[in-house]
């Protein structure tokens, strides 16, 4: 959550929220501001937002370049409006983007894509990747990866549509790649005689070895099948647009099989913020969110980061502008759709790239010209593969290379086959590896030595032949204290490759007692591959087949099961391993992330049994030091020695309790509740030596009065705050 400057006065942030929510395109808009709530909901709930929250103004885009307009005209009118999120298309895009720019307020769109919407609109960000990048990077991957050459395109003739093409064909005729026919779709589902109006030559169909088809899904939902059913079986190759879960729901697999997409996004490598964050959407709104969603609660996000970094805590339409356009790599902001920034001062690509090819005595190319310039979150662009009914991320993907060691190393790595130099661009080639876990039962649960025992089977699958048994037998835990493990099954004779463990795991866990005895807490199991890091291995986990049910058998038996998490993430190890190309600069170290698969099982505590071993010997305690009350009161001794016996007996329950625990830095919940016994007995002491002095003086009768409203009321004082304190903690757990 973002920390905005706190000050004298709480004050409020308007942010505009521009979005289609009525008509056809509500289905696209709506999630978009649904996410926007959710994080203005989270914001405002949050402690660190020291009582500044967040507003939206949101309004209706209708999808409608001249509503939009007005819209957009209506919205700049509010002076204290400091930013503004939305669109999904790029026609309106192109209507409102100057009114915003004349109004000098920054404009984050969470899709919009076409570079002629935010062409030289220094107030214009997307946190989508451009089109121009993306149709030049489907050709890339059917050349390096797929493999296939003469092509049909298919695209829509809108502006998302055409600068795909443009860019596309482009790159494809840069790359040697032979498009064969060109085909333009109006947006929206396409005639029922499409494909055999438009691809009537059978013949002709049999050449084409890849469909790229550059359209919204509501146009390829519409043609793929009739593709497919005029007998063109070719692999397809989409753009982020077809991450439409209708491929899946709507239509047959015989339809969506071989259909590859590139997405700046894939669920299914989600981190653990975005796995919060589906979770937090579809429990608020009932329904999964969409990619678009996520960059729309990331937008939301970036400017609640430029509010919080503002000077004297009082931002302007300009300091916000001026923060997200100077986000450099080493500063990224972490989202939910991965690490955002717009600057990359430190690209050294070009430099490293003229050296590996001077050295083989050749050229760089010449850059592509006519890129308009486009204020865009970098992004690496995934691509995945529909099977199975899901977006499964594909054996192989591309990635372009930032850090200086890794170009520095640019010859060794092409020779190796780990990188591959395309048209000037270096990539990773990054094998990926499905990583699947079951829990079979958790054998202990220590909190002393804040460590977990736990057997499960994990297994693997993989694709090609650049990875070997040997690189599966490099993943393990990363938390592992020991680890014992034996192959239970395995499948290294089709394409896709499978081998499975049984594995017992003595895990680290960093158990938070603060809330003791009423904590839940998080059993972690991350796992990594060994030696190679993220450019070379790429792990996700295999959700399709991992078991959801309760784990039941967890020892010991004062454990519930709460639930479970699987997410991607990227692992750090604060070290340069000793490898001096890792410090290619004064104090900066490159960070070397490792790709993780990330299983957590929530558990939460059984509060009964500690009714009889934690709180009762404390009431017993307690309860012997109230006998006093029936002890006469001119027995000053006997008072006053069975108070402090109390109080001896509460502190060496105390220790006995804490030595039984981990030492922490911090307060546990049960501490409170000693201090509170020791602030009763102390009472009861002073209680008795203030009886005994009025006694000594004669004044029983005030005495006697005294006892009892003294004695009554820490009793009734104490009663109340274990009463309150339980609640709250209860609450909390």
């Amino acid at each position: 959550m973002v920390l905005l400057s706190g000050g004298a006065y709480a004050k409020t942030y308007k942010i505009g929220v521009l979005v289609p929510l009525t008509g056809p395109s509500a289905e696209k808009g709506i999630p978009l501001k649904n996410a926007a709530e959710l994080f203005v909901e989270q914001f405002n709930a949050a402690p660190e937002s020291e009582g500044n929250r967040l507003e939206l103004v949101v309004r209706d885009d209708f999808d409608d370049p001249d509503k939009a307009r007005a819209a957009a005209a209506e919205m700049v009118k509010d002076e204290s409006l400091l930013a503004v999120v939305g669109h999904y298309y790029p026609g309106v895009a192109l209507a409102t983007g100057k009114i915003f720019a004349d109004a000098k307020i920054p404009f984050l769109s969470p899709n919009v894509s076409s570079p002629a919407a935010f062409a030289d609109n220094k107030w214009a960000f997307t946190l989508n990747m451009p089109d121009s990048v993306q149709g030049a990077f489907l050709a890339v991957y059917i050349k390096e990866v797929l493999k296939k050459d003469n092509i049909l395109v298919i695209y829509n003739t809108d502006p998302f549509g055409s600068s795909l093409r443009d860019a596309f064909v482009a790159k494809a005729e840069r790359l040697g790649l032979k498009v064969l026919k060109t085909l333009p779709v109006e947006v929206g589902p396409v005639a029922k005689d499409w494909a055999a109006t438009n691809l009537p030559d059978a013949t002709e169909n049999q050449n084409f070895g890849i469909i790229a088809t550059l359209t919204h899904s509501e146009s390829g939902l519409s043609f793929l099948p009739q593709l497919r059913d005029a007998g063109i079986k070719a692999p397809v190759m989409a753009p982020n647009t077809w991450s439409n879960p209708k491929f899946l729901t709507e239509l047959d697999e015989k339809y969506t099989a071989n259909v590859y997409l590139a997405s700046a996004f894939l669920w299914e490598i989600a981190n653990q913020k975005a796995s919060a964050f589906a979770n937090a959407y579809t429990k608020r709104f009932g329904a999964r969110p969409s990619v678009a969603a996520a960059m729309s609660f990331d937008a939301v996000n970036l400017i609640a980061k430029a509010i919080g970094a503002a000077e004297k805590g009082a931002p302007t339409r300009a300091s916000i502008r001026d923060y997200v356009a100077g986000i450099e790599w080493h500063g990224f902001v972490e989202g939910v759709t991965g690490n955002l920034f717009y600057k990359n001062g430190r690209d050294m690509t070009a430099e490293y790239v003229g050296k590996y090819l001077q050295a083989k005595g050749e050229t760089a190319p010449p850059p592509a010209t006519g890129s308009a310039v486009v204020q865009a979150s970098y992004r690496d662009v995934y691509v995945s593969v529909m099977k199975d009914g899901r977006f499964k991320t594909a054996p192989v993907q591309l990635l372009i290379p930032h850090e200086e060691y890794v170009l520095k190393e640019m010859g060794e790595r092409i020779a190796k086959g780990q990188v591959t130099l395309v048209d000037g661009t270096p990539y990773h080639i990054v094998d990926v590896i499905s990583v699947g876990v079951d829990v079979i039962r958790i054998n202990d649960v220590s909190i002393k030595d804040m460590q977990w025992d736990v057997d499960v089977f994990m297994w693997f699958k993989w694709s090609g032949g650049r990875l070997d048994v040997k690189d599966i037998e490099k993943i393990s835990a990363i938390n592992a204290v020991k680890e014992t493990s034996a192959i239970f099954k395995e499948d290294l004779t089709h394409g896709t490759k499978y081998r499975a463990y049984r594995k017992r795991l003595t895990l680290t866990a960093p158990y938070d007692l603060s809330n003791f005895p009423f904590d839940s807490q998080t059993l972690p199991l991350e796992i990594a591959h060994t030696n190679k890091n993220s450019t070379h291995v790429m792990l996700v986990p295999d959700t399709r087949h991992m078991e959801t049910v309760p784990v039941k058998d967890i020892k010991p038996q004062e454990w519930t099961y709460t639930g479970r998490s699987v997410f991607s993430d990227l692992y750090r190890y604060d070290s340069t391993f000793g490898d001096p190309d890792y410090r290619m600069g004064t104090g900066y170290k490159s960070p070397v992330y490792f790709s993780t698969v990330n299983l957590e099982i929530g558990i939460k505590r059984i509060l009964k049994p500690y009714l009889f071993t934690f709180f009762l010997p404390l009431l017993i305690i307690l309860g012997i030091i109230l006998i006093i009350l029936w002890v006469p009161l001119d027995q000053f001794a006997p008072r006053i020695n069975a108070t402090i016996s109390g109080l001896i007996g509460v502190l060496v329950y105390h220790m006995s309790q804490k030595n039984s625990f981990p030492k922490v830095g911090y307060t546990m919940s049960a501490d409170y509740y000693f201090l509170v016994a020791y602030a009763f007995v102390v009472s009861m002491i002073f209680n008795i030596i203030f009886i005994q002095t009025l006694q000594s003086a004669g004044q029983k009768d005030v005495a006697k009065l005294w006892n009892k409203r003294l004695s009554i009321g820490a009793m009734i004082a104490a009663i109340v705050i274990y009463a309150a304190m339980t609640i709250f903690a209860m609450s909390v757990a």
